[in-house]
Formats: structure tokens, sequence, C-alpha cells
């Protein structure tokens, strides 16, 4: 007689069970990761030299990652890249696809021969041999239909396993069911638990999770025999063997070189256990709604306590199944499978950061580098987070609105996501030193972690808000929509975070040589107020350039809850969706809180775009004064202009941001700055535009007229400073939340209530959202299409490098072996071939003599020597100008780059003098001139090369 058990009050299917992405995550980072390895085995049996390349351009392996390093290298980017090209030969693309190919057409026939393969193995024999009444064959007929299977799945019996259980396998088209030995022996003496497993297995048919299941177990063998294991071992001896010394000396690098296969295995292999275990309970939870006993099947089982609790929790992780204890609470509480746990946000992360960082090697190995590669590439990470976490959170989200239990937050996952991103950059390694582990130090972990809380936070609010507001009788177009702008945030957070939330590259841009160019570009009369300013404001306008989708990632971000909240509660009754969620005779009070009112959010908005057109306003009125502006400052001046404004676009914002702390919702802060930096913007657009006709406030112009935005913004393009608005709109309003949170649990504790919403109508409240929405997409549309305009054009690599050239701080102390080694990759990759002639060349002029007094024949045979040589001295002077490397070590360089100058100066006046006709006592003093200033240039060409040779010879190099 079976006891009569609780049901959960919810069905379990309202929302899909999110194990699809979960397996596309499994396969996305093995067809990846096994790429990336195969790129890394092909270029060193290529023989490449970056490390080479990246010593010649003065970097320390020890710090590579580093602002400083970064800077240092796109200082020299044009060099740099001629090195990679003549050093490093790019891989064929068959290559690199050819072991991911295997992988695939291996795996596949793994799946298909597995089956096969099982029924040998085992021995497994046709239900039919071994029961002969017929008594399982109706047992196994009737739980089909009771599964609502459309046929009656294939039985056979492993006779040689004493255990009363089953096992299905096979493809959900065609399945499989293995019953053990010891369930056909109690057919007769229980045959209600003999159901009980038929049911269990017939509703992993049912699920549609078979296929799933065994491609998973295909894809993990084929991943761990033809990758992991190969890796591993030529990893072992990349490293220098086995030999037990070496081992204990071991580099940062090469110790990521030998864990990362050994990390990716247990990745792996912990995500396919926990897309197993949560395919166990939706199992359970089918049968059970087919009658079975499923509490009667699975044993009861106290959770052990201490130390063996623990050693039993990390025992269930690495496990296919989940604890005996958790099944039989899952089925009159299905919180497990509503809630997204520790383990799988923190796998996420650590497999959406080496997606992402594999997808860039290969990028960066190929010469295909840009913003849209870098959104592009992003893509494929986001997706896989916001179909892990963003379903899980929605899911949860779900789960307490109908069961009207506490809605999570979002924390806890933003924290293990943001965990997960930081391992996977650990142990990875991209971006670091040979010697590093970390590049972004404390500071650069802290903003990985705070952005993964960041996001989930907004996306459980986002769910929250919609789930309490949309009337439909399914929450799927509201998952979709929320889905939809978070995978449009988590691409431009992906893009952003790589090279400044890992690396910290643009945050610590400000260097003391950018401070000195800042206060070189004011020129004088210019306080320390103005260049203090640009030097707080530089990184985050660097940080916010040229990423396409930055404005429509804003958008997203604040438009879709605005939405929500325009749209209002549905009344009084439970929504349709929920009463559809929940299962017959469940009725319980519905856990949804009406939402604020929108006016809580649109008033501090408009407020705040008010306070930013006055605020504006003074900043050009003081640019207008002189003191922040300086007439004929050319690009320095509009750096400056953007600078001012954005300073006083920003303090609007974090105006519009407190005041709507009050508004009983985390995200009315983020509508309200949002709208405030859009109608600020708008502001900035007008009042710049308009410059000359209002005379307190002309800065570049007194003549009224149409100026475009674009032409006073001439240091950065006028989407960089957009973007730096919209970024700054979400740094004030995540200020602005946690004041909110504080002042909500000050009023909680005195006795005060959050107040209730007013009710306005619909219409209103739609056509008050419309136009800040209606500004920020039609920036959104506008700046991918601008952006594509400007990179379509041919790159100005000279100018940018010298640009960053001028940001270079003081070049750093390296060691002196570290320093042979730079100069001996510079004297290897092309300095020998310039050192070398341009000694010759200069050491040939000075040996020719020529005097107006000469026979014109022979005159002329000289004067075309001299010209030969002065235009090889002008060519090798150019090398020094940007298109070679500089000398790594200081001293060498201030020669080489004295020889450089000489040799171009020189080399101009020369061919003037040798071309004159006719050849007259100017020209030969003319020669003259240029001889001597040659000669002066061909002595610092000796000293730099002696330089050179003796920081060689004492290192112990060959000189060729």
């Amino acid at each position: 007689m079976n006891t009569a058990v609780p049901q959960p009050g919810i069905d379990e299917r309202a929302l899909g069970p999110g194990t699809g992405a979960r397996f596309a995550v499994l396969v996305v980072v093995m067809l990846v990761a096994t790429g990336a390895m195969a790129l890394t085995v092909v270029s060193a049996l290529h023989a490449a030299d970056g490390t080479g390349c990246l010593l010649a351009a003065g970097m320390d392996p020890d710090r590579a990652g580093t602002a400083g390093e970064t800077l240092r290298l796109f200082a020299q980017w044009i060099p740099f890249w001629a090195c990679m090209d003549r050093s490093v030969p790019i891989p064929p693309w068959w290559q690199i696809a050819l072991v991911p190919g295997l992988l695939a057409v291996t795996a596949a026939l793994i799946f298909l021969l597995l089956p096969v393969w099982k029924v040998r193995r085992h021995r497994l024999v046709d239900l039919r041999t071994v029961d002969s009444d017929g008594t399982v064959l109706r047992l196994v007929e009737e739980a089909a239909a009771a599964s609502r299977l459309a046929g009656v799945p294939r039985v056979v019996v492993d006779r040689a396993t004493p255990t009363a259980g089953a096992v299905v396998f096979g493809r959900t088209r065609r399945p499989v069911v293995s019953l053990h030995g010891g369930l056909i022996a109690c057919r007769s003496t229980d045959p209600g638990h003999l159901r009980t497993v038929l049911l269990h297995e017939f509703a992993h048919i049912s699920n549609r999770d078979v296929t799933v299941t065994y491609a998973t177990v295909a894809i993990w063998r084929a991943f761990a025999t033809l990758v992991l294991l190969p890796y591993q071992v030529w990893a072992v001896f990349q490293v220098g063997g086995f030999g037990a010394p070496a081992w204990l000396e071991l580099s940062p690098f090469q110790i990521r070189t030998l864990v990362l296969p050994l990390v990716l295995a247990a990745l792996v292999h912990l995500a396919r256990s926990d897309v197993l275990r949560v395919r166990e309970i939706h199992a359970d939870l089918t049968a059970a709604r087919s009658c079975a006993d499923v509490h009667r099947a699975v044993a009861a089982a106290s959770a052990p306590r201490g130390l063996r609790g623990a050693a039993n929790s990390l025992k269930v992780l690495w496990s296919t199944h989940p604890a005996a204890q958790v099944r039989r609470s899952a089925l009159t509480d299905p919180a497990p499978v509503f809630g997204l746990h520790a383990l799988p946000a923190l796998l996420t992360g650590a497999s959406a950061v080496l997606i992402h960082g594999h997808l860039l090697g290969y990028l960066g190995t190929y010469r295909r580098l840009s913003p849209w590669i870098f959104q592009g590439t992003a893509l494929l990470p986001a997706v896989l987070v916001c179909g892990v976490i963003g379903t899980a959170l929605w899911r949860s989200v779900a789960y307490a609105v109908v069961t009207g239990r506490p809605a999570p937050t979002g924390v806890r996952t933003g924290l293990w996501l943001g965990a997960g991103l930081g391992a996977g950059a650990l142990v990875a390694g991209f971006g670091s030193g040979v010697s590093q582990w970390w590049i972004g130090g404390l500071v650069g972990l802290l903003l990985v972690v705070a952005s993964g809380v960041a996001f989930t936070v907004w996306l459980t609010l986002c769910a929250r808000l919609w789930a309490g507001t949309w009337r439909g009788r399914s929450l799927r177009p509201a998952l979709v929509l929320c889905l939809a702008a978070a995978l449009v945030v988590s691409t431009v957070w992906f893009a952003w975070l790589t090279p400044q939330g890992l690396y910290g590259v643009f945050w610590q841009m400000v260097t003391p040589g950018s401070r000195r160019l800042i206060q070189q570009a004011s020129g004088t009369g210019v306080g320390q107020s103005t260049v203090s300013a640009v030097a707080a404001v530089l990184p985050a306008l660097l940080g916010s350039m040229r990423w396409p989708l930055f404005t429509a990632a804003a958008a997203a971000a604040w438009i879709v809850p605005a939405l929500a909240l325009a749209l209002g509660p549905p009344g009084g009754h439970a929504p349709r969706w929920v009463v559809r969620a929940r299962l017959a005779g469940t009725d319980r009070p519905c856990g949804r809180k009406a939402p604020p009112a929108l006016r809580r959010a649109l008033a501090p908005g408009l407020l705040g775009g008010a306070v930013s057109w006055l605020a504006v306003a003074g900043a050009l009125a003081y640019l207008h004064t002189g003191r922040g502006w300086q007439a004929g400052a050319g690009g320095s001046g509009g750096l400056r202009l953007e600078v001012w404004v954005f300073l006083a676009s920003a303090g609007a914002v974090a105006v519009a941001a407190l005041a709507a702390i009050g508004g009983r919702h985390p995200l009315v802060p983020l509508v309200a700055a949002q709208t405030a930096a859009t109608l600020g913007l708008a502001g900035t657009s007008l009042l710049t535009s308009v410059d000359g006709c209002i005379t307190p406030l002309s800065v570049r112009t007194s003549t009224c007229g149409w100026h475009p935005v674009w032409q006073a913004f001439s240091a950065f393009d006028v989407f960089a400073f957009v973007n730096a608005v919209l970024m700054f709109a979400f740094l004030a309003a995540a200020a602005a939340v946690l004041l909110q949170q504080v002042a909500r649990k000050a009023r909680r504790s005195n006795g005060a209530g959050d107040g209730q919403p007013s009710a306005a109508r619909p219409a209103a409240r739609w056509s008050a959202v419309a136009l800040p929405a209606a500004l920020v997409l039609v920036l959104a549309v506008a700046e991918p299409l601008a952006l594509a305009t400007y990179q379509a054009a041919v790159p100005d690599y000279a100018a940018g490098q010298r640009n960053f050239q001028h940001l270079l701080a003081d070049p750093p102390t390296a060691s002196a072996a570290t320093r042979a080694k730079q100069v001996r990759a510079w004297y290897r990759h092309g300095g020998q071939y310039l050192l070398t002639n341009a000694v010759r060349s200069t050491d040939q002029l000075h040996a020719l003599n020529v005097s107006p007094d000469d026979d014109p024949v022979a005159r002329a045979a000289v004067l075309a020597q001299i010209r030969t040589l002065c235009t090889d001295i002008a060519s090798l002077g150019s090398w020094e100008d940007g298109y070679y490397f500089r000398v790594p070590d200081p001293q060498a360089q201030s020669d080489w780059h004295e020889f450089g100058t000489g040799a171009r100066d020189g080399s101009r006046k020369c061919l003037a003098a040798v071309d004159r006709r006719p050849f007259d006592v100017d020209a030969f003093l003319g020669l003259a001139t240029a001889r001597y200033d040659l000669d002066v240039a061909g002595s610092y060409a000796a000293s730099t090369d002696r330089a050179v040779t003796n920081i060689l010879t004492e290192a112990g190099y060959r000189i060729h």
C-alpha cells in the first residue's frame, strides 16, 4: 500500500530545463580548446619566433600584458607586425581545422556505434528470451502508454548485473532500455518497483534527453583520447621532460601549459556530470506525474555531517546521479530544478573566458583584429552565458513567483560567475607574462567579479519585473525579450572585459608620459585643474572607444526594464502564466510585488536631463573665458572640450541617479540615469553644434552657424564620448542602488514601509518612455553605421603609433640578462643589417672627394656615387623613424635616434646639392655641409654599433 506523497506546486516544464544550453557549452569548449591546442602545436612545429619579435620591441616577457609593456608594443605597431609576418608564418587553416574536424567525426562514430558496443560488451539479450510468460512485457507496454510514448522501445536484459535497476541508451528516436538481472528477478515479488524503474527510464525518452546524454559521452571520450592525452604528453616534453630538478623551477607560463589540459578535463567532466544529474531529477518528476512511486524507489538516506559530509559533497559533484536525499526532496519541492547552483555558474564563467580567449588567439595568429572582430568573438561566449545563466535565473524567478517564495537576488550567482571568469583567465593566462599569474592585480580581479555580479543582478531584476507585469499565458515571450537584451549587453561586456577587465590596459593608461602629453597640449595659461580633469577622464574615454554595439547595449539595459514599468501590474488576480504553471489543485499566494510607478524613474531622469543642459552650458561658458581653452590648440582643444562637457554631463547623471533612490526598485536609478544621460547627450549635441550663435557659450568660433558635434570632438570620435557618458550612467546607477539598499534597510528598521505605487494610465506611461527610448535607439543604430564607415577607411598606423609613443612612460629598468636578450633579438631581426650598412655607407661617403674644379666627367661619376650613398643613407635613416624597433638599450637608442635624425636631414641636403645644376660653389658648399652632417650621423651609428656589440659580447652571444 503506497503512502500519499505531497506533490510539488509547480510544473517544472513551465520553462525549459536549460540542459541544452549546458550541453552546448560542453561542445563549444571542447571544439574551441581542440583548435587552440592544435594551433599551439602547429605553431611550434613551424619554428615560429614570436617571442623574438616581442623581445626586439623591448618587451619584458616577465611583465607582458601590463600597461607599460602593452603601450610599448602599440608604440611600435608597424615594425612588430612586419617582424611577425617574417618570423611567425601563418599556419594553413586546414591544419588547425583538421583536429576539430577529426574530433567531430570520431565523436559521431562513437555516438552511432556506442549502442551496438554496449549490447555486445555486456551480452545483452532481448526481453522475450527471459520473459517466457510475458509478465514484464505487459508492464513495459503499460509503462510506455502511461509515459505517452509513440511506441514501445526496444528492451534488453543484462543478466550479469544483479542490481534491481535499469539504464536507457542510444538515441531519443531509437532508444534501448536495458533491464538489470536483479530487476527481472523481482518481477513477481515487487512489480511496483519494476513499474517505477520503467517509468523513470521511459521518462528520459519522454524528456528527449537520451541523445544529449550519449552525445556528451561520445564527445568526451573523443576529446580525452584524441586531444587531451596527446597534448598533455606534448606539453610535458615541451616544458622539459620528466626531470625532477627542472620541475621545481617552472615558471607560471610553464605550469599553465601543463595544467591547462587537466583543468579542461575536470571542467568538462564536472559540467557533463551536472547535466546528467539535472536530467535524473527531471526524469523522477516526469515519472511521478505518471503515478510512479519514486519515493519508494529512491532509498532514504541521511546526509552525513562534518568532514565526511564535505567529502560526500565533493564526491557528488563528480557523480552523474544526484544524492538520494536531493532526489527525494525534489519530488515534493523541485527547487533544485529551478535554482542555479554554484558549480554551473563557476563552470560557465570559466568556459566563457576560455572560449573567448582561444578565439582571440586564433584571430591574432591570422592577423584579424578590429573592434567588430572583438565584438563578434564575444558573441559566442555571450550566447552561452545567457543560455545557461540567463535561463536558470529566469527559472528561479518564475519558481519564486509561482510558489510565493522570496525571489533570488542574483548576487550569489554573479559571484560564482565572476569567480569562474577570473579562474579561467588565471589558468589560461591570456595576456600574462612568463612569470606572471595575473596581470590586472587585485583591482583587476575585483573588477571581473564585480562585473559578473552586476550582470546577474541586472538580469535577475529584469526577470522579476517582467514576471510581475507579464499578462500572457506563457512567460516565454518575456524570457526571450530579456535574454535578447542580455545577449547584447553581455556581448559588449565580453568585448570590453578582455582588454580592460582582465588586462587592465586602459585603466593604467594615465602614465607620466600621458600627463606630460596633456600638459604640453594644454599650452600656457591652463591651470592644473584642466590637466587633472583630462588625466582623470582619459581612461574612460579610451576604454569606451569604438565598441560598435555599446550604445545598443546601453539602450537594451534600461529600455527593457522601462517597458516592464510602463506595462504596469496586471491587477489583483494572478497572471495567466502563473495559473498555467501551477499544478492542478494548487492554490497559494503569488509571490510577486507590484512594480513601482514609471514616473519614479522618469521624473529624476527628466530632472537630470535639464541639469545636464545647464551644466554643459556652464562648461562651455567656462571654456569661453579661455581658462579651459586655448586658441589654436587644435586636437588638444577638442580633447579639453570633450573632457569638460563629459564632466558636466556626468555630474547631471549622478544627480538623476541619486534623485531616484526612493524609487522602490533597484532598476529605477538605472532607468533614471540612462534617461538623463540620453537627454543630456541631445543637449550637448545641440549646444556644441550651434557654437557661435550664443556669445557667452562660444568656444571654437564666433560665427553663428551649424557646426556638427563630430567636428568639435576632434581628439576622439563622438561615439567615444557617447559611450563614456553612458558608461558613467551605469556606474552612477550602481552606486545609487547601493545607497538605495542601505536606505531601505534603515526604513525597515524604523518600521516604515516602501509605499504603494500609484496607478497611471497606460497611454501616459508608454508616451513618457517613448522620447528618451527613441533618442537612444537612434544612437544605437547610428553608431555601428558610423563606425563601419570609419573603420572601412585605410588606417593610418604611423599616426596611431606616434600617439602611443607620447603615452609611454620612462622605460622600465630590465635586468641585464633580459636587456641582453632584447638587444640580441633587435640585432637578429634587422638591427645588424641596419647598423652594418649605416656604418659602411657613411664611411664610404666620407672617403669620396669632389671639387668644383674637378674634371666634369670624373666629377659626375663621383657625384653619382655620392647620390647613391646619400639615397641609401636616407633609406637607412627612415627605418629609425618608426619603421623598425627602437633599440632596447636607452643609451644605444639615443645614439641611434641621433643617427636617424642626422641621416634624414643630411641626406635631404646631400641630394639637393648633387642634383643642383650647374654644380657651382654654392652646390659644393651645400654638399660639404651635408657630408659633415652625415659624418656626424655616421659617428652615432658607429657608437650604436659599439654599444650593441659590447652588450652582446658581455652576455656571451656571438656576433656574426
